[in-house]
């Protein structure tokens, strides 16, 4: 492989990784990579309001999981967890996964974030034994700056239109 491929290879190296993030689990799935990606494609920590986006992370599996479900949040600065999404709420088609293999998995959305400084993190977990397992979460992975020329009340635009009659 040559230079460019390898720096392409690795999403996270293109992406503002915070320092303080939290990590924990099992490990047997591990988040090897991620990325932030704009409407584009392109990968980014900075992405304009009102713009389609997506968070993609690689798992790589280390043992046998029959179901695991993948997630991503957003959580604003102070803490607070503003939404977020995994394969089980969205009812995804997931496959069960063998020691060795990887899954890619994407997640894609309109933003209506107020523009702000937010946090993502990236999770996967399952059941084995009728338990609930984490076998792999990255908190707070890295930033998100959201550019708006147009906020509104709370964190959440509802893309109101107004009419006067």
């Amino acid at each position: 492989m040559n230079d460019v491929e390898d720096v392409s290879a690795n999403w996270k190296d293109s992406v503002v990784v915070n320092p303080k993030l939290i990590e924990y689990g099992e490990k047997i799935a591990e988040i090897t990579d991620y990325a932030i990606l704009d409407d584009k494609g392109l990968i980014t920590n900075t992405l304009m309001k009102g713009s389609t986006f997506s968070v993609r992370m690689k798992v790589d599996f280390h043992e046998e999981i029959k179901e695991p479900i993948y997630a991503f949040t957003i959580k604003n600065l102070q803490g607070i967890e503003i939404t977020g999404t995994n394969t089980m709420y969205e009812k995804a088609d997931v496959k069960g996964k063998k020691e060795g293999e990887s899954q890619e998995i994407t997640f894609t959305q309109k933003l209506d974030l107020q523009g702000g400084e937010y946090l993502i993190s990236l999770g996967c977990t399952g059941y084995r034994n009728g338990e609930f397992v984490v076998f792999h979460r990255l908190y707070d992975v890295c930033s998100l700056t959201v550019i708006s020329d147009r906020n509104t009340v709370g964190y959440y635009d509802m893309n109101s239109k107004v009419t006067l009659s």
